[in-house]
C-alpha cells in the first residue's frame, strides 16, 4: 500500500511539470509611460512550435495579459512593439526495469503455479519502455518604438507535449515577472 500511494505521489508531481522563467528589463525604462503594443510582422514558417493553433493562443493570451495591465492594441503608433519565438526539442529515453524481489515464487527455482522454473515466467523478465519528453522554449521581447530598444525580454522553459495548454501557463508565468501589475483576475479556463 505504501508503494502504491509513493508512486501515485510521484506520477502527481511528474505531471504537474514546472516551468522555468527568465526575464531581464531595461532599469532605465518607465513602463508606466507605455499605453499602447502592436506585434511585428512574423513570417508563417515560424510559427510556436509549428502549430496555427499555438500561435493563435500566443498571440491571444498576449494580448489579453497586456489588456489586463491596461494597455491597449494600437497598430498606428503603438509606445511598444512585441516579438516572440518559440522552439521545441523531442528526444526519447528508454527506461528497463525488472520487476521487484517480492514478485517472485516463493518455491524458489521452481513455480508450480507456472509449471516450469520460476526464472522462466513473465514475471521475472526486464521490461524496457521508451519514453517520449517534449521540451518547449517561449522567448518573448518588448522593444520601446521611439528609442529602438529592448525593454524587456524573457523565457519560459517546460513542457510542450500540448502547446494549448503550455503557451498559456508559460505566459501566466512569464508576466508575473512583468513590470505592470495585472489590474484584472484571471478567468477561469477549462484545461
Amino acid at each position: 500500500m505504501r508503494t502504491l500511494v509513493v508512486l501515485a505521489i510521484g506520477l502527481i508531481a511528474l505531471s504537474c511539470s514546472s516551468i522555468k522563467v527568465y526575464v531581464r528589463k531595461d532599469e532605465n525604462a518607465d513602463f508606466s509611460q507605455y499605453k499602447t503594443f502592436a506585434f511585428l510582422q512574423r513570417p508563417p514558417e515560424e510559427r510556436v512550435y509549428g502549430s496555427l493553433l499555438a500561435e493563435n493562443e500566443m498571440i491571444y493570451g498576449i494580448q489579453e495579459e497586456l489588456e489586463a495591465r491596461g494597455l491597449k492594441a494600437d497598430t498606428v503608433a503603438p509606445d511598444l512593439l512585441i516579438s516572440f519565438k518559440s522552439k521545441a526539442q523531442v528526444s526519447q529515453k528508454q527506461i528497463t526495469s525488472t520487476p521487484p524481489m517480492w514478485v517472485t515464487p516463493m518455491w524458489g527455482l521452481y513455480d508450480p503455479f507456472f509449471w516450469g522454473p520460476a526464472m522462466m515466467n513473465s514475471w521475472t523478465q526486464r521490461q524496457t519502455q521508451l519514453i517520449t519528453e517534449a521540451k518547449g522554449t517561449i522567448e518573448l521581447f518588448f522593444f520601446e518604438r521611439q528609442s529602438k530598444k529592448a525593454v524587456w525580454q524573457g523565457a519560459a522553459i517546460g513542457n510542450a507535449d500540448n502547446p494549448y495548454e503550455n503557451v498559456r501557463r508559460s505566459l501566466q508565468k512569464l508576466f508575473s515577472k512583468f513590470p505592470l501589475k495585472r489590474l484584472k483576475p484571471y478567468p477561469k479556463y477549462d484545461l
